[in-house]
């Protein structure tokens, strides 16, 4: 099998797992949307005034009766194909509990009001847990795919996660699929087959020799630095100009995934070819000592040496800036209006960091065909996202969308 074929079956196998993790999350943030409002009726019908027209014992009972409704909601949320008898049976349970469970609805009730929206995202075990297949499949899928192949082919093949993450939704989340959702995905499959038609199909480096020759030349810390300079601008222009616009925060965003996307290629390879060719240098010592004094590193701390703990902290940083910017965004924005956006900023900075980085065009003749058809299909990327962004979507209330404790409530 073609080192080819092995990358695109690792890509669309991560993105599957991916999609599946978008799923699971947005299932999760929905039960506890779900969660909070009944606590909200259940607040509000304990504040209902039972008690003065009825008198004390009355006002008990519904207190009792709505605790009894709480706990249907939430036996619902736990589980769609709950019958009525079941319900009915699990809300008598609870109003034998009298004032007790009353006393213990209402304090919940009283802490998610103060609290002023749902849980959190991480009390919820779905909602990690999702977050793990996120990450997993980012992991053994995405990463291993870098290792053969150009970023050129890999990061349009994130399309697929999207297709997953919305077909889980419609079986099993109960949403929708708009004709003009149909339509817009199906005119950005066709920028994204453009755009892999016309892709590198060269593969990574097969041996040593050509890997240490790969990094040496990369000018990897150049392009490290300019990213630095442009990102710190950006971030100023958001954090201290006061400016704020969808474009700057999936710029921002796409620019962190562009240098977790160089880092990961880069040690991705190595660790592939390190299991063949046992002495190969750390490719963070070939970037700061250069390809012969790279074997003589000494450790700094363990058995890391300084390059690979700054390379190590480079990663991590822009992992975390990445899902930073772009929960922030879905806090402010509609998935409908910021993943389009992000998938074709993203896509455009990649595959531009990718071939500038690794040299993958094949002459001028080939460089005049790539950009061109990819240009085509950036246009198409975008032009379909227009008839995504039309799909009516629910617009949650700005104290849910904005809070600081719910950024992503709407994450695919």
């Amino acid at each position: 099998m073609s080192s080819y074929l092995i990358g695109v079956g690792a890509a669309v196998f991560g993105n599957v797992v991916i999609g599946g993790g978008q799923c699971m999350q947005k299932y999760a943030l929905n039960k506890l949307q779900r969660e909070w409002e009944a606590r909200r009726e259940l607040e509000g019908l304990e504040g209902g005034g039972g008690g003065a027209l009825y008198g004390s014992s009355t006002g008990s009972s519904a207190a009792s009766a709505a605790a009894m409704h709480a706990t249907a909601l939430d036996v619902r949320t736990r589980s769609g194909s709950t019958s009525l008898g079941s319900r009915g049976r699990h809300g008598a349970a609870d109003g034998l509990g009298g004032r007790a469970d009353s006393a213990t609805a209402a304090a919940a009730a009283s802490a998610a009001a103060a609290h002023g929206g749902p849980s959190p995202r991480y009390t919820s075990k779905a909602w990690i847990l999702g977050l793990v297949m996120n990450y997993a499949g980012e992991v053994f899928g995405n990463s291993v795919a870098l290792s053969y192949l150009s970023a050129s082919v890999v990061a349009p093949l994130g399309i697929i996660s999207v297709i997953v993450n919305l077909v889980l939704a419609e079986r099993f989340l109960g949403e929708r699929i708009t004709p003009n959702q149909r339509y817009g995905f199906t005119v950005i499959m066709a920028g994204v087959g453009l755009i892999l038609l016309v892709a590198p199909r060269k593969s990574a480096a097969s041996d040593a020799l050509q890997f240490v020759e790969l990094v040496s030349t990369s000018g990897i810390l150049g392009l490290f630095g300019m990213l630095f300079i442009v990102q710190t601008a950006l971030i100023s222009l958001i954090r201290l100009g006061r400016r704020e616009s969808l474009f700057l925060y999936v710029l921002v965003a796409s620019l962190f995934g562009a240098m977790n996307v160089m880092v990961s290629k880069i040690l991705t390879t190595f660790m592939r070819l390190k299991l063949t060719f046992s002495a190969i240098p750390n490719p963070a010592d070939i970037v700061f000592y250069g390809a012969t004094q790279a074997a003589h590193a000494r450790p700094l701390v363990l058995f890391l040496t300084g390059p690979q703990i700054l390379a190590a902290i480079v990663m991590a940083l822009s992992i975390v800036g990445q899902e930073s910017f772009r929960q922030q965004a879905l806090g402010r924005y509609s998935v409908m209006q910021f993943q389009p956006v992000f998938f074709a900023t993203y896509n455009v900075v990649a595959t531009l960091s990718g071939l500038l980085l690794f040299k993958e065009l094949d002459g001028t003749a080939h460089a005049l065909l790539f950009f061109s058809v990819f240009s085509l299909g950036i246009a198409l990327i975008l032009y379909g996202s227009r008839f995504l962004q039309k799909a009516r979507s629910v617009v949650l209330p700005s104290h849910i969308r904005l809070h600081k404790e719910n950024l992503g409530l709407k994450t695919l």
